[in-house]
């Protein structure tokens, strides 16, 4: 009698199915991520946002108005300044915020002495979608037009 070995090893189909299963766990896995990221960066561009808010906040308590420019509430240093302060490496301005400047910038609009509008990206949005906090009655509110 003669022994047969049998072959050993996998088939081209069970080969295909894991690298297929394989592929879609890797799609899941960056899909995830990127919505991890993005709802990140929107956390970080809404604290910036309530941080430039706090600050116009302590302005309008030791000046009795709110700042008339973006200059004016990056400068301040009034006895409320103690309380709210800026982060590092944060930029205020006029200049409207982008998906490249989101993470970094936030758009301070003033609306006389009566308070203003904080803009900031919402990186968590399917599409480009802009907020505003308006500064003087502690409102929030998506979709305001503050200009």
């Amino acid at each position: 009698m003669k022994n047969i070995k049998r072959a050993s090893g996998f088939t081209i189909v069970e080969l295909l199915i894991v690298i297929v299963v394989i592929g879609i766990l890797a799609a899941i896995t960056i899909v995830a991520y990127s919505g991890i990221t993005n709802r990140g960066y929107a956390a970080q561009a809404q604290t910036n946002a309530e941080n430039v808010q706090k600050v116009a906040e302590a302005y309008n308590a030791d000046t009795g108005a709110y700042p008339v420019d973006a200059a004016t509430l990056v400068t301040y240093s009034g006895t409320a300044a103690a309380v709210a302060k800026l982060p590092t490496g944060l930029t205020v301005s006029a200049t409207a915020v982008t998906t490249t400047t989101g993470k970094t910038n936030i758009q301070y609009l003033p609306k006389g002495t009566t308070g203003g509008c904080v803009q900031w990206w919402d990186y968590a949005a399917a599409t480009p979608l802009a907020k505003y906090v308006f500064v003087g009655n502690g409102v929030t509110g998506g979709g305001v037009s503050c200009t």
